[in-house]
């Protein structure tokens, strides 16, 4: 688990009073401010324990967020994107994040020492975070940015609060599906009725807001048949046209049809799913 020094969270504290003494001018389309969006997408940063504020440059200009700097892994830099995707007003990003070549060559295996051997561990605990994370910020099903996810020695823990405990239930499953993930401990607390449906509803309508591309779709798609471990991803090919998936290859049993179908249709922005996969 990555932690930084108090002054982020110092900083993460006075951005967010900024946010909110901050007021928001209105526009022709209710657009709030690019500053308020900057600023919200950097304490969104800050809070984030898998994500080093301090190297990321985060800029926006007509809600069109540009994403500068070094993160430790492809999977983080995927998160910061995904993170910026979820704040409200924001209609584009642009990721340009660089992945540290020492931090990739420590993912690859170089090294072989003790001091080394540690890091490698954090960091693909911290990659397992980001992997779940990622999933169930893509999942149409699950309210991503409301649930933490901390991961110490292949065991991912949850924590927040979700709209149900079908949801509950749901994340721990996206969890435990993960590759690579030893076991899952499940802490989410559900939220009173009232408030749940107030959460769905706002949630809703950001989702709403944003336009996502069939690129979008198929990355995610791609992403997520990579990440669980009951499909072979590998041998998927995902296409998207307006919404609809479809989905080519091989895989070795109807069951893991049927998976990688369902995995498809849950991601956000699809439509509907077509199969063209074949089974031994």
């Amino acid at each position: 688990m990555k932690r930084y020094p108090i002054k982020s969270i110092l900083a993460a504290g006075t951005i967010a009073m900024a946010v909110a003494g901050t007021p928001v001018l209105a526009t022709g389309d209710d657009q709030p401010p690019d500053i308020w969006m900057k600023a919200s997408l950097m304490t969104t940063y800050t809070l984030n324990r898998q994500l080093n504020p301090f190297k990321i440059d985060a800029d926006v200009q007509n809600g069109v967020a540009t994403l500068r700097g070094t993160v430790d892994s492809e999977v983080e830099r995927d998160l910061a994107g995904e993170l910026a995707q979820g704040v409200d007003g924001i209609r584009e990003v642009k990721n340009e994040l660089q992945v540290s070549p020492d931090a990739a060559k420590m993912q690859a295996g170089h090294g072989t020492d003790g001091a080394e051997r540690s890091f490698l561990r954090k960091v693909e605990d911290a990659d397992l975070t980001a992997k779940v994370k990622s999933q169930l910020l893509w999942n149409s099903n699950t309210g991503g940015l409301a649930i933490d996810v901390d991961t110490r020695n292949g065991v991912v823990s949850l924590s927040g609060t979700v709209a149900s405990e079908a949801e509950a239930d749901l994340a721990e499953q996206i969890a435990r599906n993960t590759r690579d993930v030893v076991s899952v401990e499940n802490n989410l607390k559900v939220n009173n009725e009232d408030t749940s449906i107030a959460d769905k509803a706002a949630r809703e309508s950001r989702e709403l807001s944003q336009q996502i591309s069939d690129g979008w779709i198929t990355a995610k798609v791609k992403s997520s048949l990579l990440y669980n471990r009951t499909v072979d991803g590998s041998d998927i090919d995902v296409d998207t046209e307006d919404g609809v998936v479809t989905l080519r290859g091989h895989v070795d049993s109807d069951f893991e049809r049927e998976q990688a179908v369902s995995i498809a249709r849950n991601i956000k922005g699809v439509k509907t799913v077509k199969s063209e996969l074949t089974s031994s």
